[in-house]
């Protein structure tokens, strides 16, 4: 039985409890919780982690994923004070994840370039590459010991920046245990830079263990976030390449936007009703 998510991302306009109970009323079992604001800004730790996963148990939710947060929290932060404070962060969101018995968490490699300085600075993919494996080398011990695998996501910048693709941050993966790093494919981020998420799905092959399902306008995509089957990605092609690599992991839905104005609760019904209509 294939294990099916929906991120809190379809309901940022409310706060961590009420997306979770949204979450289970429209009929998942799993979730991807958001690692920032509305949701959880700060992981709960102490008396109240152990109130968060007691909540997570009354709702019969389980949290298989976390995202970790975004806009400048990222592995390849090029300047080192800038990645010494990233990997704090990224190893309290790591230890969340272990607590509340998540498989993984997902992880951005590198910044969009509205958040670097000198944006355009040709020093930078190196700078980025090697901040990603300082980082991956600080952060393994800490996966390892939490029970958890840090994803790496494919990116949808359009910018010079290495590692925004699956085929490039495989041969990265394959230098750290399996247990510890694996990649997460992004359907639409795929699609917005021009690759086809078919193809970037076998580039990961066996080191892939997790999805972020939504789809994307067909000519003029822009990480549109719909629900699968709302735009313009091919999806026989997307599940047979799943297929085709022998893909065991979470099936999660990262659906925030609706193309008729529809409402988070009604986007996250359809998207159950795909879900189900393939089997799930």
């Amino acid at each position: 039985m294939k294990q099916v998510n929906y991120s809190t991302v379809g309901f940022t306009d409310r706060d961590i409890e009420a997306a979770l109970d949204a979450v289970a009323a429209a009929g998942f079992k799993g979730t991807e919780i958001v690692g920032q604001a509305p949701h959880l800004d700060q992981p709960p730790e102490g008396q109240a982690l152990i109130e968060f996963r007691e909540r997570l148990d009354s709702r019969e939710l389980l949290c298989r994923t976390v995202h970790a947060p975004l806009t400048r929290n990222v592995l390849g932060a090029p300047e080192e004070e800038w990645r010494r404070e990233v990997v704090e962060v990224l190893a309290r969101y790591i230890r969340f994840a272990g607590a509340i018995e998540a498989d993984g968490i997902v992880i951005h490699p590198i910044p969009n370039p509205i958040f670097v300085p000198a944006a355009e600075d040709a020093s930078l993919p190196d700078r980025m590459r090697s901040a990603v494996r300082h980082s991956l080398d600080d952060l393994v011990p800490v996966a390892r010991e939490a029970g958890v695998c840090m994803l790496l996501e494919n990116l949808p910048y359009h910018c010079h920046y290495p590692l925004l693709t699956l085929e490039e941050l495989r041969p990265l993966v394959d230098e750290y245990p399996e247990q510890q790093v694996g990649l997460v494919i992004d359907t639409g981020h795929a699609w917005t830079i021009g690759r086809d998420p078919a193809v970037e799905i076998r580039a990961a092959g066996a080191r892939l263990r997790g999805t972020h399902l939504q789809d994307v306008d067909g000519e003029h995509p822009n990480d549109d976030h719909w629900p699968p089957t709302h735009g313009g990605l091919h999806w026989a092609d997307i599940r047979q390449a799943l297929e085709d690599v022998s893909y065991e992991g979470f099936w999660t839905f990262e659906v925030a936007n609706g193309r008729q104005g529809e409402t988070p609760e009604e986007l996250a019904r359809v998207t159950r009703q795909v879900a189900g209509s393939w089997g799930l």
